[in-house]
């Protein structure tokens, strides 16, 4: 679990008795005394903890208060004085903003109640000094188990002399004044229970095979992305905490914001909750007992980002069943075009119910088409944007979609950063994408081949930035770039961004050919970014990481070498498109993309339609060379998918002979109207 958490070597971790709260009461009892402590009260956790502070009389108090959903003020902190905060507010859904103004150089220690923010938020080990969590908590369960770890600086308050008593179920020192090290070293106060030891052995190995720590962290950040899309688009809820900064991004809070009267609220609230329990949708979500009306809800590691969404859908059902009169008819029907279709739901309502979202729509006949499909995929580059900067009518396109619902995902070979860092970049150039989970990007995909490869025991080299590799693949021991590992048995090829890839080119192709004379055979690459050129903004070319593979087949061909195995995760691989269509739940998907050799080809390998947007470097008659990279339809901007211009050119049989099916049936009913 340390491990898994990151926790600097230098820390001693233990369990204890009686979940986080056993922990973090251990801590205090343990440690507080010698300095006076500050306090944050911003949830019930951190009122709990300053009152058994002075309730103990541990030591003398300040406490920081601040109004409900906010978190105090810490600009009058004195860095002489202990320090006892919770990372996580549960019930208020309050967090500290950040813990820069914690000093590095402190005199005082600094005990975080971590609980709930334990491989849900990232956690800065040097401004803190004592860190308590619940055995499991955010990885799915409690087990009635706690964890403690310790810095060098709480360790060396353990051994101050002059402490108050502690109860030996509490107590961290031995009769001699030492840190228990025993204790530390795998023994425990108390005997856990050996199905509590089980489960958490299953959430680690679980937690492990998700890639660890940052893709715990990218599944609440994606969780989180959902949640504010849906709040911010939903006029009649609003989060208890307003302050983005200081917002947990896995303890969901929200409160009522449509009636005028709190007693309105409530009401509203009782009776939401009463329906969704009904229909199976949702259960104990009610708000915290001295929080505002409204609702909490987990948002935690082990959540589906899949579930928030239906749930929102439910929530947006149950508002409208419970106060329908005082709903603007504009907000009677929420979509946001990410929610699953019905038969996609993890719960259906009953037949008898008048959910609105089980209603029965006829599809009108294809007009356009964007009609013909079901979803729909996008390039980034070269498409939607060139550089950091949108391309005319990308962002008009987007939003168009947005409204009327239709899914649609940004299928992309960048992978200088984990998907969040790409869904930033995109808005950052103006794209309305309304959450993380419409991009699907290569290096995502090449994360469990990686993984499992690093669990084989094998050195693994890549081609990109640390920060890049580190934030999509995580951190290992196998794990080292690939210009200056000395030997590796996979190559993985990410992106360029931040990284002159030609630099490592040299140590890379002696690597290989060291291989070769060695053993006989070569690395194998698994190929995220297969990129051979990047359009730029200026309409010039610049060669990508995907050149690797040929370059070093080239420099390696004198030497008699067989063909390099590549595995190409990113397009034109088949596993990136799989990806979109295990997400969308349909092959029903039109790829449009500026690449034949990517997007097209690789779109059509996977069995689905593609659309080349032409563009100064690739003429419409040169998608036509061979019948494996011919699109389906050629069009000179993104507005041709709306306007009905490319209806009637439709090239694909599959997507004919639904049209002919869909018209004819119009035709039908159009006769059957007129008898």
């Amino acid at each position: 679990m340390a491990t898994l958490l990151e926790l600097p070597d230098s820390w001693l971790c233990g369990i204890v008795p009686g979940s986080g709260t056993g922990a973090c009461s251990m801590a205090l009892q343990n440690l507080l005394g010698p300095l006076p402590v500050e306090t944050f009260l911003s949830d019930s956790f951190s009122q709990y903890w300053a009152n058994e502070i002075d309730t103990l009389a541990l030591a003398p108090q300040r406490r920081h208060i601040c109004a409900y959903g906010d978190f105090p003020s810490t600009s009058r902190i004195d860095p002489n004085h202990d320090i006892v905060l919770v990372l996580n507010g549960t019930s208020s859904g309050v967090c500290p903003p950040d813990l820069d103004w914690i000093l590095p150089n402190r005199a005082g220690l600094v005990i975080a109640d971590a609980v709930s923010a334990a491989f849900t938020r990232p956690i800065d080990f040097g401004r803190i000094d004592v860190l308590c969590w619940s055995w499991q908590k955010a990885l799915g369960g409690e087990g009635g188990h706690g964890m403690i770890a310790l810095s060098p600086r709480a360790q060396a308050r353990l051994k101050v002399d002059g402490r108050k008593p502690v109860a030996r179920l509490m107590r961290l020192r031995n009769p001699d004044g030492s840190v228990n090290k025993a204790f530390f070293g795998g023994r425990t106060i108390s005997t856990p229970s050996m199905f509590a030891v089980e489960d958490i052995h299953s959430a680690l190995d679980w937690a492990e095979a998700c890639g660890g720590l940052p893709a715990l962290l990218n599944r609440v950040a994606n969780n989180y992305a959902v949640m504010d899309d849906w709040v911010n688009s939903t006029p009649w809820i609003d989060w208890t905490c307003t302050n983005p900064a200081t917002r947990s991004t896995c303890s969901i809070t929200l409160r009522l914001v449509a009636a005028g009267e709190t007693e309105d609220c409530g009401k509203i609230a009782g009776g939401m909750i009463r329906l969704l329990e009904a229909e199976g949708a949702a259960f104990d979500i009610w708000s915290y007992g001295d929080a505002p009306p409204g609702f909490r809800i987990w948002a935690g590691p082990t959540v589906e980002t899949e579930d928030l969404a239906i749930l929102c859908e439910w929530m947006a059902w149950a508002y409208s069943e419970t106060c329908e009169a005082s709903i603007p008819p504009e907000a009677r029907v929420v979509r946001h075009g990410y929610f699953p279709s019905s038969k996609a739901r993890a719960v259906q309502p009953r037949t008898e119910s008048a959910c609105p979202l089980s209603a029965a729509v006829e599809s009108p006949p294809p007009q356009t088409l964007a009609d013909c499909y079901d979803a729909i995929l996008f390039d980034a580059t070269g498409v939607l944007i060139s550089e950091n900067e949108a391309l005319p009518g990308a962002a008009d396109i987007l939003a168009r979609l947005n409204t009327s619902g239709q899914p649609y995902y940004i299928v992309t070979n960048i992978s200088s950063g984990s998907d969040e860092t790409i869904l930033a970049r995109l808005r950052g150039a103006g794209l309305p994408i309304p959450a993380v989970d419409r991009i699907v990007f290569a290096g995502g995909v090449a994360r469990h081949r990686v993984l499992e490869e690093l669990a084989s025991g094998r050195l693994v080299s890549y081609v990109g930035s640390a920060h890049a590799a580190h934030e999509i693949l995580g951190k290992h021991p196998n794990l080292h770039g690939a210009d200056t590992a000395p030997t590796f048995d996979i190559l993985v090829v990410l992106d360029d961004e931040g990284f002159d890839f030609k630099l490592a080119a040299d140590n890379i192709l002696s690597t290989f050919h060291r291989r070769l004379f060695e053993t006989g055979e070569m690395p194998r690459v698994i190929a995220a970014n297969a990129d051979i050129t990047y359009p730029r903004k200026n309409g010039s070319l610049v060669f990508g990481p995907g050149i690797i593979g040929p370059m070093l087949q080239a420099g390696l061909a004198p030497f008699g070498a067989p063909p390099i195995s590549i595995e190409f995760m990113g397009k034109p691989g088949r596993a990136i498109f799989q990806e979109c269509i295990a997400r969308a739940g349909t092959d029903r998907l039109l790829m449009v993309g500026d690449q034949v050799d990517t997007d097209i080809k690789g779109a059509k390998a996977a069995g689905l339609d593609a659309l080349l947007v032409t563009t100064d470097h690739n003429k419409p008659g040169e998608s036509h060379q061979d019948e494996n990279g011919a699109a389906d339809y050629v069009a000179k901007n993104l507005g041709q998918i709306f306007d009905g211009s490319l209806f009637p050119h439709l090239r694909s049989a599959m997507h004919s002979s639904r049209t002919n099916q869909v018209s004819t049936e119009h035709a039908e009913t159009s006769s059957s109207d007129n008898i």
